[in-house]
């Protein structure tokens, strides 16, 4: 954690802000089970039920702007970094490292979840892909900081 890009508190915003995307999904997902008698309350549910995918696409789309916002106030560190001797490629190979462990550590709490109540795992992998290939992306944006 010394050499890492991110602080504690960084580290926990972003885990924060993966969960509640996982926890959206689950959400979602524990309201298709529901067996509700109430008409007025399904059918509420079911719009949310029935635009799942664009909900949790729009919520991961919110969290890839917070990412992409944390990430650009690192820009001044980063700078100094490579003034102090850092190199870009570990630099980005560090940046790209602490963002998948925080990813993989919240993905595991979710399959553990969905295991648990029995929910279908593909729509936390497809969230895990989007994540992974926006972290990819943004690795290249750590290089565009060497020019500050």
């Amino acid at each position: 954690m010394k050499k890492s890009l991110f602080r504690l508190m960084d580290m926990l915003e972003l885990s924060i802000a993966y969960i509640l995307c996982f926890l959206l999904n689950v959400l979602l997902d524990f309201v298709k089970t529901l067996d509700l008698d109430a008409y007025i309350l399904k059918a509420f549910l079911k719009n949310f039920i029935d635009y799942q995918p664009l909900i949790v696409s729009l919520f991961t789309f919110v969290v890839i702007v917070f990412h992409y916002q944390m990430l650009e106030r690192k820009k001044t560190e980063i700078f100094c970094r490579i003034l102090a001797g850092g190199t870009v490629p570990d630099i980005t190979a560090r940046y790209m490292l602490d963002c998948i462990a925080v990813l993989i550590f919240v993905y595991l709490l979710s399959v553990l979840v969905n295991l648990r109540f029995g929910f279908n795992l593909a729509g936390n992998f497809y969230l895990v892909l989007i994540f992974v290939t926006y972290i990819l992306i943004s690795a290249r944006q750590v290089r565009k900081y060497e020019n500050f």
